[in-house]
């Protein structure tokens, strides 16, 4: 599997092509695209506005190990561009948005995560000529992971 396939966590395909970017070959042997791991579409959500529900990006899920999350994190410190974190401190009645100007943001917003001082923390980044909205939640049996393609903006 390549890099980029285990990345976006769905299987190989042959139609995919290559990346634009060379990336030096991970240090560690993958695990996520195997098995459960894999993204699962998402059922569209009930439409009360009466738009074409077609027209949205489609969404899927997926459930993830601390691991994971950790490789989630450095995938997208290398290999993304336009990062921005969308998080609620404790206390706090609004979201607060940034741009990540350093490795340590994003690192510091996984430690939270993972530790629990945050519930939930959303990463949009552009990767290989779209945006992605990457949702993660802490849950009982793992980081539940929504994500999202919008391609060619």
């Amino acid at each position: 599997m390549s890099r980029r396939d285990w990345f976006r966590l769905r299987p190989s395909r042959d139609d995919m092509k290559t990346p634009v970017i060379s990336v030096p070959a991970p240090s560690r042997e993958p695990i996520i695209g195997h098995a459960q791991e894999a993204l699962r579409p998402m059922a569209a959500p009930e439409n009360h506005g009466g738009i074409n529900l077609s027209e949205l990006p489609p969404m899927c899920e997926s459930l993830l190990s601390k691991e994971q999350i950790e490789q989630l994190f450095s995938d997208i410190e290398l290999l993304a561009s336009n990062v921005l974190l969308m998080q609620r401190l404790p206390n706090a009645q609004r979201t607060s948005a940034s741009s990540v100007a350093s490795a340590d943001q994003l690192k510091t917003a996984m430690i939270s995560l993972v530790a629990g001082t945050i519930a939930r923390v959303q990463i949009r980044y552009r990767w290989e000529e779209s945006n992605w909205i990457d949702t993660l939640e802490r849950s009982d049996n793992g980081f539940r992971l929504v994500r999202i393609q919008h391609r060619g903006v």
